[in-house]
């Protein structure tokens, strides 16, 4: 009989969910707010209603969690989480949700789900190295190396958008200064569209990264500038990656990424003449097919490869 797991993708303003089997084909999905408080009681909670609920239709063999924040996937705890999540760091989630459903649990963070969803049924198909990032409101990543999560010692690898490409540059919210994520995310695109909008008179503050990129096709001088500017800073960091890991592939999702085949090919072109030729040859960025189902079939791919 083929295995069915139920998943759970933890965000800051929904948590998906859905039932997937062992052949990666997401048979029933939904989404509920994340609660805005005591997010360490109530998610766990919420978890294993949404379970039992899903136990009534299906035979599960386990629950699978991808979430935000920084998660011990030994022991399934988040290490921290930001205030998106109030009081959510220290919650034994796996530990909670197995004690309330009875069945096993695994959690793994977001972006490092993404990657594994990708690498069982997106981009990353047939590929065991390769590097997964997120342009969004910061910058996420996940290494994969030979089929395995780059975890590293403390459990915390991946975290791109926090290397350093300028040491004395922007403060960031981390307590660093001239993280990638700085001048490299969509929050950055939109934040040197309107300070240099700004400097000339025009006050243009709520406005979007998709408002933006519309600024940008339509041709507008500044905004294109702006966001010349801003791939240079994205292949910048993608080339620092190249030469340090050689991975051959990036995956690039979240708002950005549905600019599509001219943002794509854009970044590529540049990145052939930001890395050295042995790397150029073999090194390539496309675009995370999954989407939104990437975090359930990447929490599926995680318990189903655990227990």
């Amino acid at each position: 009989m083929v295995k069915k797991f139920a998943c759970f993708d933890v965000g800051g303003t929904f948590i998906k969910y859905g039932v997937v089997n062992e052949a990666g084909e997401l048979l029933c999905d939904s989404k509920f707010p994340t609660p805005e408080d005591d997010c360490g009681e109530l998610i766990p909670k919420l978890i294993a209603e949404k379970t039992g609920e899903l136990k009534a239709g299906y035979a599960l063999s386990g629950v699978g969690i991808s979430t935000a924040g920084q998660v011990d996937h030994d022991k399934g705890v988040i290490i921290f989480a930001t205030d998106n999540l109030p009081k959510y760091t220290g919650t034994k989630l796996a530990e909670l949700v197995r004690n309330m459903t009875g069945l096993e649990c695994r959690v793994e963070n977001d972006v490092n789900a993404a990657a594994l969803g990708e690498m069982w049924k997106g981009a990353a198909k047939g590929v065991k190295t390769f590097v997964c990032m997120t342009l969004g409101t910061g910058i996420g990543g996940a290494i994969i190396i030979d089929g395995k999560l780059l975890r590293g010692v403390g459990g915390s690898a991946g975290e791109l958008g926090h290397m350093i490409t300028n040491f004395e540059g922007e403060p960031c919210t981390c307590g660093m200064k001239g993280c990638f994520e700085r001048y490299s995310s969509t929050l950055a695109l939109v934040r040197s569209y309107v300070s240099r909008k700004r400097a000339a008179g025009e006050d243009i503050s709520g406005i979007s990264g998709e408002e933006v990129m519309e600024r940008v096709r339509a041709g507008e001088y500044i905004a294109n500038e702006v966001y010349d500017r801003f791939l240079d800073q994205v292949v910048a960091g993608i080339a620092s990656l190249t030469h340090i890991l050689d991975p051959g592939l990036f995956i690039i999702g979240g708002g950005l990424s549905n600019e599509g085949k001219p943002f794509f090919d854009e970044i590529n072109r540049r990145l052939q003449n930001a890395i050295m030729p042995s790397f150029a040859k073999h090194t390539r960025v496309v675009q995370a097919e999954l989407k939104n189902k990437a975090g359930l079939l990447g929490a599926c791919y995680s318990i189903m490869n655990g227990i």
